[in-house]
């Protein structure tokens, strides 16, 4: 049997490519409108975010994949002639997803006519009506979670993090497939283990803005069990960070080292029973990237888990406030009909120690003896600090923002430098 081709996208735009003729040339979906750039083709395999669309509807958040009957259509009007192979995978919104469930493929054919503006078109509608029976009739069981996906943010709470935790790790218990990397059942058991574990950290608005800030300058760090703040976790920040735009990490530990996950949330937008559904189906979470690490692995600045190594390290060096939230009445009351004790969820602030600071007696130049006739500000950065036997180990702390000069003398107004707040945060005690 010949292995299926790899799906690829476009490098520039992130849009999945159709093919075109024999031997296959890339192009972008006849319906797609672009600056008219050619594709850039790329394995999507390789990408965390993909502009795909449910190849029913149009919906720009699709959330399953179906296999189903191979597809190829005419294009029309100016582009006639062109033949392009839809393919035998489509990608479905959760909303016309919730209709082919219910045997309802008519309501997805008025989802598209609608979509398209073609509803006074009864011709089209009926093209359109063909091209979805060739796939659904050859539809194969199960579908395929889509994690590349670029959600609307949702906001998740401290308190709804039990709850969170729970659907995220029943969904890998469950039958839904992922893409390959936690697609194997053993695998998928295992983080599930972990998750059920898991320490639950939630980083108020403060703490995630200096944890995206350190990630951007983060030097290169050697894992091991002192990083962190448990031996699983889950952590989630109060908003996306980095410019892959991660909501959660979580680590689990195996018998030679982590599995490290990022994650974006899922179901924005959404309303009604597709929301419902995705909520009890998959929950809050999808896993954007995974990588397994082992004690000692070498993690580079520009790393996936950069912003998560961040995290331990900034709670480590005792730069955070570590309180407990008040879980949700509704899960209290969920964990004691299953006679579970209530999980513990860690609100994690800036603290009063924000990290080491140089000797005032040193100038910015390395240079005791140099004076000063005016006081700067030194950007956050991090600098490695010995521990261990003999002091002959080494991890980075960070050093916060500070002025630097005598106490007496004017401040340098020519530097620039991101400073944060500290206020306590409401997040989790409404």
């Amino acid at each position: 049997m010949t292995a299926a081709p790899e799906e690829m996208a476009c490098q520039i735009c992130l849009s999945p490519l159709n093919t075109l003729g024999a031997p296959p040339t890339y192009v972008h979906p006849i319906q797609l409108a672009t600056d008219g750039h050619q594709p850039v083709p790329v394995p999507v395999r390789q990408l965390d975010t993909v502009n795909r669309h449910c190849d029913f509807c149009g919906d720009p958040f699709p959330t399953w994949t179906l296999v189903g009957g191979e597809v190829t259509a005419f294009a029309l009007g100016s582009a006639a002639g062109l033949v392009q192979n839809l393919g035998h995978a489509w990608a479905a919104c959760a909303t016309c997803q919730s209709h082919i469930d219910d045997d309802r493929t008519d309501k997805v054919v008025d989802r598209a006519v609608q979509a398209f503006g073609l509803a006074d078109h009864p011709q089209v509608r009926e093209r359109i009506e063909e091209l979805h029976q060739a796939f659904l009739n050859a539809r194969q069981p199960g579908r395929t979670l889509i994690t590349t996906t670029a959600w609307p943010a949702t906001v998740i709470t401290a308190r709804e993090l039990p709850k969170v935790r729970d659907r995220l790790a029943g969904f890998y218990r469950g039958t839904d497939s992922l893409p390959t990397a936690l697609a194997t059942a053993e695998t998928r058991q295992e983080v599930a283990a972990g998750l059920d574990r898991a320490g639950l950290f939630w980083i108020d608005d403060d703490f995630t803005d200096l944890a995206e800030y350190a990630a951007e300058k983060l030097p290169d760090v050697t894992t091991n069990r002192e990083l962190m703040p448990g031996t699983d976790g889950l952590l989630v920040w109060s908003r996306p960070v980095t410019p892959r735009r991660i909501t959660a990490a979580s680590w689990t530990a195996t018998s030679d080292g982590w599995h490290l996950i990022n994650y974006r949330t899922i179901g924005g937008g959404l309303h009604d029973t597709p929301l419902q559904q995705l909520r009890e189906q998959v929950g809050w979470f999808a896993p954007m990237s995974t990588v397994r690490v082992n004690d000692q692995h070498l993690l580079h600045s520009e790393h996936p888990a950069a912003a998560l190594v961040a995290t331990w390290l900034l709670v480590a060096q005792q730069a955070a406030n570590v309180t407990m939230a008040e879980v949700d009445k509704a899960v209290r009351k969920s964990y004691a009909r299953t006679n579970r004790p209530t999980p513990e969820v860690r609100i994690v602030r800036i603290g009063a120690n924000r990290g080491t600071r140089p000797s005032p007696g040193r100038s910015a130049s390395g240079d005791p003896g140099r004076p000063q006739s005016s006081r700067f500000w030194v950007s956050g950065h991090w600098r490695n600090q010995a521990y261990g036997p003999r002091r002959a180990l080494r991890r980075p702390i960070y050093i916060s923002p500070f002025l630097k000069g005598p106490d007496d003398a004017p401040v340098k107004l020519s530097t620039t430098v991101r400073m944060l707040s500290i206020h306590r945060s409401d997040q989790g005690h409404d």
